[in-house]
């Protein structure tokens, strides 16, 4: 039997948008689960007000529904993979997050903030960008767009220190190498736990799963291939 892998997505991305590589790579030796989360793509779930927890709830229940695997998270699909993990640790064998931090540094805030601004007025301030949204997840775009966003941005789903220090499920932060707080995030995590592994991949941003597909695939892929070694060792 093949082992599971569950693909989350980030912000306005989809399944087959963000983890195109990943699939691709993966797809002859794992389960592969490539989720459109709700809003996005596909999916026939709409955005909901409280879009966070409202999605974390509907992604334990496909883990419920589908069964235990490991979780690739990117960005917003990253944060909903540990905090899937905190919630119930049973249904998760392992994740691997990128393009993520447990929380929002001070000297982000004001970026996230003009951000919002600027998408709130997306079809004013880049129609060509307002034409793909729509193309990629129709209409819905505009709702999911306010909510997501507005959530990233003034409701960010931290992780707290003590959390992050108890947490026992193996985990694996590999974020790119260009942006520093991206850096400091995963130097943080390891600091406050040493038992979760980080991986800094050069030249890469936010997206380094899609921009240095070849290394960050192999990396994921020794990840969870010794996982299965020690499990198999402790189990004889």
């Amino acid at each position: 039997m093949l082992d599971r892998i569950y693909m989350l997505h980030g912000f306005m991305g989809t399944g087959d948008l963000h983890f195109k590589k990943q699939v691709e790579f993966f797809k002859d030796h794992m389960e592969i689960v490539n989720l459109d989360l709700p809003g996005h793509g596909l999916s026939e779930i709409e955005a909901s007000s409280h879009y966070f927890e409202n999605t974390l709830e509907w992604l334990i229940e496909q883990l419920k529904l589908t069964g235990a695997g490991y979780i690739i998270g990117l960005s917003l699909g990253a944060s909903l993979a540990i905090h899937a993990a905190l919630k119930e640790p049973n249904l998760v064998k392992g994740i691997i997050l990128t393009g993520y931090t447990p929380f929002i540094p001070e000297d982000l805030k004001d970026i996230m903030e003009y951000q919002y601004k600027y998408f709130m007025n997306i079809e004013e301030n880049d129609r060509k960008t307002a034409i793909y949204l729509e193309g990629v997840h129709g209409e819905k775009y505009k709702d999911t767009l306010k909510k997501v966003l507005y959530v990233m941005t003034y409701e960010y789903p931290t992780v707290a220190e003590e959390s992050i220090s108890s947490f026992k499920l193996p985990t694996l932060v590999l974020n790119g190498s260009n942006d520093l707080h991206e850096i400091n995030a995963a130097l943080f995590m390891k600091s406050k736990n040493p038992e979760i592994k980080i991986g800094l991949i050069p030249g890469a941003g936010h997206t380094a799963n899609i921009e240095k597909p070849h290394i960050f695939n192999h990396i994921v892929k020794d990840f969870i291939n010794d996982l299965k070694e020690n499990k198999s060792n402790e189990d004889s």
